[in-house]
């Protein structure tokens, strides 16, 4: 019986052995000859060759990250060294661009090129180079280069952001007060420009008896040349304070602008030029003036910082120097926490500083003191 059973014993063994040598062989051929980073680099790379190829750009953009993953969507555009990119199944996604390998748009669009200027077409983006082609017209630049650029196929409404913030304090009793206060930020984001506009606002009543009642309306234009430096060809300002004796204060001018910090993190631009000041007061002592004009000089600068991932810290501080009569030194602070709650509402803390060094008098004689604080707590919404 067992002389019966060794040639089929033979057979299945033989059999076996061909099965397994093809995949032994395999596994030999896949295993990195030696345990140094050489031989492992060499293993991954004839591996994983799917990270070097690449999509068909048809109906979506490609974004290639240094990881080797690929993410297909739709980009929205870089700027201050972020790439806004939307996907279908990770919603929209802000990638550091320093993580970004490797970019291939499927429609046109616009870029600014440090020392070059605009440029149109279709983009293909890797570690060192941006190539731009429009038609038979291809063109070349080092990516170092790429100030900020949008994609094409854009409705006017997605250059556009905003952010509201609402607060009100109420007390009654043997007082009753009620305080307002609102802050709104709107801007204007292309590829190569920037417009923002700002308010600030506070009303306040003790018992019916109105005690402050002042708003600061301020925008700038900027125009990129470089990667951070800017000019800015107008910029104004309206404020009014009848309880600083300020009917209204109207400032417009332009100047030029530049980017001391621009990281993941970090922001923070100075920018001034000179102006003209128009300030007319509520009242005025007999003889004076009840509108003065003046020539000003006026510089400001924006920090902003993320500080934690929840908490964002921002700062501005703007300066104008006048003639006396008109207020002589003058600034506005503002000093704000925001407080992500959700993804579009922030709680936040902000404290105002106004000063003016020379104040004017109404007709009772009596000047405005030259300092106002106020601390303000709101909730906000980012569209």
């Amino acid at each position: 019986m067992i002389q019966t059973m060794r040639p089929v014993v033979s057979i299945a063994l033989f059999i076996f052995s061909l099965y397994l040598l093809p995949v032994y062989s395999v596994r030999a051929e896949d295993t990195p000859p030696d345990n140094s980073d050489k031989a492992t680099e060499e293993y991954t790379e004839n591996i994983f060759t799917w990270e070097k190829s690449k999509p068909m750009v048809t109906d979506f953009d490609w974004v290639q990250l240094v990881s080797g993953e690929w993410l297909k969507g739709e980009i929205k555009g870089l700027y201050k060294d972020s790439l806004e990119f939307d996907s279908d199944k990770l919603d929209l996604l802000t990638l550091d661009w320093e993580d970004v390998k490797y970019v291939e748009t499927h429609i046109p669009g616009a870029a600014y090129i440090e020392y070059y200027g605009r440029v149109y077409g279709y983009f293909v983006i890797d570690q060192n180079k941006i190539k731009v082609i429009n038609g038979d017209n291809v063109q070349e630049f080092d990516r170092s280069r790429l100030v900020n650029f949008i994609t094409g196929g854009e409705q006017e409404k997605d250059y556009w952001s905003a952010k509201l913030t609402l607060g009100l304090n109420i007390r009654s009793g043997n007082t009753d007060q009620v305080d307002y206060n609102a802050k709104a930020n709107v801007r204007r984001q292309t590829s190569f420009s920037r417009f923002i506009l700002d308010y600030i606002g506070n009303i306040s009543q003790t018992s019916d008896i109105e005690t402050s009642n002042n708003h600061r309306l301020s925008g700038t234009h900027d125009i990129y040349k470089t990667r951070r430096f800017f000019w800015r060809p107008i910029f104004g300002e309206y404020f009014r304070d009848p309880f600083q004796n300020i009917d209204s204060k109207i400032t417009v001018g332009l100047g030029l602008g530049y980017t001391l910090v621009d990281t993941k993190r970090v922001e923070w631009d100075v920018a001034g030029g000179p102006g003209y000041m128009e300030t007319r007061f509520v009242t005025v002592e007999a003889g004076e003036n009840i509108k003065e004009t003046t020539a000003v000089v006026v510089v400001g600068t924006h920090y902003e910082v993320e500080a934690t991932s929840k908490i964002d810290f921002i700062y501005d501080y703007n300066i104008t120097w006048g003639n006396t009569e008109s207020g002589g030194y003058t600034h506005h602070m503002v000093a704000t926490f925001e407080n992500e709650i959700t993804g579009s509402f922030d709680l936040d803390i902000s404290l105002v500083w106004d000063h003016i060094s020379n104040p004017t008098a109404g007709d009772d004689g009596v000047i405005p003191f030259e300092d106002d604080y106020r601390l303000t707590l709101g909730i906000s919404y980012e569209y």
